[in-house]
C-alpha cells in the first residue's frame, strides 16, 4: 500500500511538474558550429541567490551561480567532457551560452533559481551540418531551392528566411489564397524572387554575391502535427573582375557586400599566398616584400586597398569568405601598367613641336614670298624690254608728246564749283 501511494505521489509530483514546465519551456534550434543563449529571464541575480543549470534526463549539473559567495563555475569536465570550452555565464542575468555547438548538445536544458520560482526548460535541437543542403551558382543565373513537395494542401503554410531573420522572404497561406515575396530588409531581393503557388520552391532570379547565405524555410502542413525544416546554404561564385591602374597609384578590389559578419572568416589571397585576412573582426597581414606597409582592409565590407602599387602586384588576387552559414569566392585580375609621361613632360614635347611646326610653316610662307617677288620682277624687266624696244631712247616723237602733255597739265584751273574743272 505504501509502494502504491508512493507510486502515486511520486506520479503526481511528475505530471505536475511537466505541466509547469510546459508553461515555460522553449523550443531552439541551431545549426551545428554556431552558438545559442539560452536566457533564464532574470534582469540581476539576488545575494544569497543560487541559480543552477542542468542538462539532460539525469538533470546533470552543467553551470552554476552562487551569490553568496560571488562565484560562478562551469562543470567542463562532467559527461566525459562534453562541454569543455563551450559554456559561458553571465554572471549579471545567469543565461547560459553554448558555444561552437555540436549535435551531442542537443537536449533539455533546465534553469532553475533558489531564491525565485523558477523552473525553465529549454529543448535545444541541433541541425547538423549535412543537413544543410548546399548549392553552387554563378553570378547572374537563377536558382530554385526545392522544398520537395509535389503540391501545398489547403492548410498548408509555407514561410522562406534568409540568414535567420525574423521577417520572411516569401510565404505562402494557402487557407488565405496569399503567396507574397519581399524585398527584404536591404532590398537585396527587389524583382528576384519568384515562388512556385503549386510546390512553395523558391527560385531566386539574376543571382549575385550579396545572396549567398542560408535560406531556411519552414512548411506546416496538414498531414502532420509539426514543421518540415529545410535548409540551403547557396554559394555565388563571381566571375573574374579586371582592374587596371597605373604604377604608384591605388587601387580597391570591391567584395561588393555592405556588412560582413563577426563570424565570417575572411581571406585574401596573391597566387598560392595568404596577403590578408579577416578572423572574428581582427585584422592580419602578412609580411610579404611585395606588399609590406601598402594593404588596407575595410573591416565592414571586406574590400582590400592595394596602395602604391608596383609591376610585381599584377595578378591573380582571390578572396575566399567561409562561415558556418555559407561561402564566398570571388576573383579579381589586377594589371599594373608603367605610367606614360607625366603632363609636364607631354606639355614640354607638345611646346616644342608646335614651335617646330610653326618655324616650318614660317619657312615656308618666306620661300613662298622670296618666289612671288622673283616673279614679279621678272615681269618688270619683260615690259621694261618692250616698252625700249616700242620706244627707243632719244625717239623725238617720245620727247614731243611728253613735253605736250606737260604743258597741257600745267593749263588746268577750277572754277568756283570745286565739283568742275575747267580747261
Amino acid at each position: 500500500m505504501d509502494v502504491f501511494n508512493n507510486m502515486k505521489s511520486m506520479l503526481l509530483l511528475f505530471v505536475l511538474h511537466v505541466f509547469i514546465v510546459g508553461v515555460f519551456d522553449e523550443s531552439v534550434s541551431v545549426k551545428e558550429g554556431d552558438s545559442v543563449t539560452l536566457h533564464s529571464g532574470l534582469t540581476g541575480i539576488q545575494t544569497d541567490d543560487v541559480l543552477q543549470w542542468r542538462f539532460g534526463p539525469q538533470g546533470t549539473l552543467i553551470a552554476q551561480i552562487n551569490r553568496a559567495v560571488n562565484k560562478s563555475i562551469t562543470f567542463d569536465d562532467v559527461l566525459e567532457g562534453r562541454f569543455r570550452s563551450r559554456l559561458k555565464l553571465d554572471s549579471q542575468t545567469g543565461d547560459l551560452t553554448v558555444r561552437n555547438i555540436r549535435t551531442e548538445h542537443s537536449g533539455l536544458y533546465e534553469v532553475t533559481s533558489s531564491k525565485h520560482t523558477l523552473n525553465k526548460m529549454f529543448d535545444v535541437s541541433v541541425v547538423p551540418v549535412d543537413d544543410v543542403k548546399s548549392v553552387s551558382v554563378l553570378v547572374g543565373d537563377s536558382v530554385t531551392l526545392q522544398t520537395d513537395l509535389t503540391e501545398i494542401q489547403r492548410d498548408d503554410e509555407i514561410q522562406w528566411r534568409f540568414e535567420h531573420q525574423n521577417s520572411p522572404i516569401a510565404e505562402i497561406i494557402r487557407k488565405a489564397r496569399k503567396i507574397s515575396t519581399y524585398d527584404g530588409p536591404d532590398g537585396r531581393f527587389r524583382h528576384s524572387l519568384q515562388l512556385d503557388y503549386m510546390t512553395g520552391s523558391l527560385t531566386i532570379k539574376n543571382i549575385g554575391i550579396r545572396h549567398s547565405g542560408l535560406y531556411e524555410v519552414d512548411i506546416s502542413t496538414s498531414s502532420s502535427k509539426h514543421t518540415i525544416h529545410k535548409s540551403f546554404s547557396v554559394t555565388v561564385s563571381g566571375e573574374m573582375k579586371s582592374e587596371t591602374v597605373k604604377e604608384g597609384e591605388s587601387v580597391t578590389l570591391r567584395t561588393g557586400f555592405t556588412e560582413v559578419q563577426i563570424y565570417d572568416f575572411m581571406t585574401w589571397m596573391f597566387g598560392d599566398t595568404i596577403i590578408a585576412e579577416i578572423n572574428k573582426g581582427a585584422q592580419l597581414y602578412d609580411d610579404d616584400e611585395r606588399f609590406r606597409d601598402r594593404l588596407q582592409l575595410d573591416n565592414q565590407t571586406g574590400s582590400l586597398t592595394i596602395t602604391n602599387c608596383t609591376i610585381s602586384n599584377s595578378g591573380l588576387y582571390e578572396l575566399n569568405i567561409n562561415s558556418n552559414r555559407h561561402n564566398v569566392h570571388q576573383r579579381f585580375s589586377v594589371t599594373v601598367s608603367v605610367p606614360g609621361p607625366s603632363d609636364k613632360t607631354a606639355w614640354i614635347i607638345g611646346t616644342i613641336l608646335l614651335v617646330l611646326v610653326a618655324a616650318a610653316a614660317s619657312v615656308i610662307y618666306c620661300l613662298y614670298i622670296s618666289k612671288l617677288k622673283r616673279r614679279h620682277l621678272s615681269c618688270q624687266d619683260k615690259e621694261k624690254g618692250t616698252l625700249d624696244a616700242l620706244f627707243p631712247k632719244g625717239d623725238p616723237t617720245v620727247l614731243n608728246a611728253s613735253i605736250a602733255e606737260e604743258r597741257r597739265l600745267s593749263s588746268v584751273h577750277f572754277s568756283r564749283d570745286p565739283s568742275t574743272v575747267l580747261l
